[in-house]
C-alpha cells in the first residue's frame, strides 16, 4: 500500500529512528516520531496519518494504551501496539481499546510488514462497511495467521494459537495446506489449489469451517498479502470473529474443566505421542508411578524400567497411534506388563486420540491409563459409614473380611466375640443389601471405598 502514512510513537529515540528506518526501506512514509502520550495525541489530530505504531510503554505520565484510547476516540484512526511486555492485565487494557494489532518486540522485518498489511487492509474493509451503512460490530482482530510465497507458515498471532490450539513453535514452518486440511477437512491438492488461486488472482477465498459437533459453521478469510509496492509476498488466513469470540471466552475454561476432571481419577491417566514423549498427566500419575518401580517417567518420557517391557510398551502405543492415524480414532487395548523379580503386575489401557485433535504435523496423542496392581487396597473406613451408615466396628470388620479374613479372625482381631462379631455381619447385610459374603466383598471392592481418592468425609 504505497504511500500509506505512518506515525510512530516510541519514547527511546535510537529505537524510534531505526523503526523508521526499517518503515521507509518498506514503502512506507513516516510523517513524525512522537515521544510520550499527550504528544501523539496532539501530531495524531495535526496530521491524520493512515497508521500509528504505538510502543505501550511511554515512560512517565500516560503509557501508550490511555493514548491509543484517546486517539480511536477523538480522530478513529486505527493503532498497532508495539511492545516488549505481554502480561495478561496489560494485553487486556490494550484489547479493550479495539487495535488494529500487535507486534511484540522483538519483531522482524516481516512480522512488521505483515501486521501492517493487515491492519490497512481491514481498516478499510471497516470504512467501506461503514460508508454503505453497515450498522454490524466490527470484526475482531485477534487471530491471524500468514504464510510465504511458498504457502509455509510464516507468522501465528495470539488469537489464532488460543483459537486453533497450536504453538508459534509447533506451525510456524509448517505447509499451510496441512493446516487447512486439519481445519476443513479438504484434502491437500484441494488446498494447494486454493492458495496458488488466491496467490494468482489477488482475491480472497471464503472457507466455511464447522464449530465442533454443533450444526454451527463460521467462515474465515484467505486473502492475499501485498507489500507497500503492491507486490505478493503471501497470504493471511483470518479467522471469523464469532468463533473467535467462542474460543477466547470458553476454550481456557474448558481446557482447566477437563484438566480439574481427570485430576480426580482413581488412576494415572497421560496424554502420551507414539514415542512415549508425556503430553500431560493427571495428579494420580506421579502417585501410581511412585508406588510401582517398573515404570517412570524421566526426562518428559514414559518408560518401564526392563528393556523387554520398555519394547513392549513402545510397540504397544505405536500400535495405538496407528489405529488413530487410520481410523481417526479406535477401541482400547491393554497391556498387562509384569515386573521383573517381584509380583506386581503393571496394566496400561492405551486409547487413540482422534488425528483432528493433534497439532499440525504431529502424530496424534494416546491417552494411557495406569493401573497398578500390587496388592489388595485397604478399603475405606469413613467412605464405607457414610455410604451405608455403617458403625466404626462394623466398618473394621468389612475391611477385615475384604483383606480375606475369616470371621473368626475379623473377631480376634477387633477384640469381640465370634457372637458378636456374626450379629455385625447380619447388620452389615442389611446395611448393604448384600445376601452373602463373596456379595458383600464384590459390592465394597468395586465401590466408592476400594477407589484410591483422597475424598472429602465425614468420619
Amino acid at each position: 500500500m504505497a504511500g500509506t502514512n505512518i506515525l510512530v510513537v516510541e519514547d527511546q529515540r535510537a529505537v524510534a529512528g531505526a523503526l523508521r528506518m526499517r518503515l521507509r526501506g518498506l514503502g512506507y512514509d513516516v510523517m513524525a516520531i512522537a515521544t510520550d502520550g499527550n504528544e501523539a495525541i496532539e501530531k495524531a489530530g495535526e496530521l491524520r496519518p493512515d497508521l500509528i505504531l504505538m510502543d505501550i510503554k511511554l515512560g512517565e505520565g500516560m503509557d501508550g494504551i490511555e493514548a491509543a484510547h484517546r486517539i480511536r476516540a477523538q480522530f478513529d484512526i486505527p493503532v498497532v501496539y508495539v511492545s516488549a511486555y505481554a502480561d495478561r492485565e496489560l494485553l487486556d487494557r490494550a484489547r479493550a481499546t479495539r487495535p488494529a494489532g500487535f507486534i511484540n518486540k522483538p519483531f522482524t522485518t516481516k512480522d512488521l510488514l505483515t501486521t501492517i498489511n493487515l491492519a490497512l487492509h481491514q481498516n478499510s474493509e471497516e470504512a467501506e462497511r461503514a460508508a454503505k451503512g453497515g450498522d454490524q460490530e466490527p470484526p475482531i482482530r485477534d487471530a491471524v495467521l500468514t504464510t510465504d510465497l511458498e504457502g509455509g507458515v510464516s507468522f501465528i498471532n495470539r488469537g489464532a494459537e488460543e483459537l486453533t490450539g497450536w504453538s508459534r513453535e509447533s506451525i510456524v514452518g509448517q505447509p499451510l495446506d496441512v493446516a487447512l486440511k486439519t481445519l476443513y477437512g479438504m484434502e491437500s491438492d484441494d488446498a494447494k489449489s486454493i492458495i496458488q488461486d488466491v496467490l494468482a488472482s489477488g482475491k480472497e477465498h471464503a472457507l466455511v469451517r464447522k464449530q465442533g459437533e454443533s450444526k454451527n459453521s463460521v467462515t474465515d478469510i484467505l486473502t492475499p498479502l501485498r507489500d507497500a509496492q503492491g507486490n505478493h509476498f503471501g497470504v493471511a488466513l483470518r479467522f471469523g470473529p464469532d468463533t473467535v469470540h467462542m474460543s477466547v471466552a470458553s476454550l481456557q475454561r474448558l481446557v482447566e474443566a477437563f484438566r480439574f476432571v481427570i485430576d480426580q481419577f482413581p488412576v494415572g491417566v497421560v496424554f502420551v505421542d507414539r514415542n512415549l514423549k508425556v503430553i500431560h498427566s493427571n495428579a494420580q500419575t506421579a502417585k501410581t508411578l511412585e508406588e510401582n518401580p517398573g515404570i517412570l517417567a524421566m526426562r518428559g518420557h514414559l518408560m518401564a524400567v526392563d528393556d523387554e517391557n520398555h519394547a513392549e510398551l513402545q510397540m504397544f502405543v505405536r500400535r495405538a497411534a496407528d489405529r488413530g492415524e487410520s481410523r481417526g480414532t479406535g477401541s482400547s487395548e491393554m497391556l498387562d506388563l509384569a515386573d521383573p523379580g517381584t509380583e506386581n503386575r503393571f496394566v496400561v489401557v492405551a486409547t487413540p486420540v482422534p488425528t483432528g485433535t493433534a497439532p499440525v504435523g504431529e502424530s496424534p496423542c494416546i491417552a494411557l491409563m495406569l493401573f497398578d496392581m500390587p496388592g489388595r487396597r485397604e478399603l475405606s473406613a469413613p467412605v464405607l459409614r457414610q455410604q451405608f451408615g455403617l458403625t466404626r466396628s462394623e466398618a473394621r470388620l468389612v475391611q477385615s473380611l475384604a483383606g480375606g479374613s475369616s470371621l473368626d479372625e475379623g473377631a480376634r482381631s477387633l477384640g469381640i466375640s465370634v457372637n458378636t462379631a456374626r450379629t455385625h455381619l447380619k447388620h452389615i447385610f442389611h446395611k448393604t443389601g448384600a445376601k452373602r459374603q463373596s456379595e458383600l466383598i464384590h459390592q465394597v471392592e468395586t465401590g466408592p471405598a476400594a477407589m484410591p481418592l483422597d475424598l472429602d468425609v465425614k468420619d
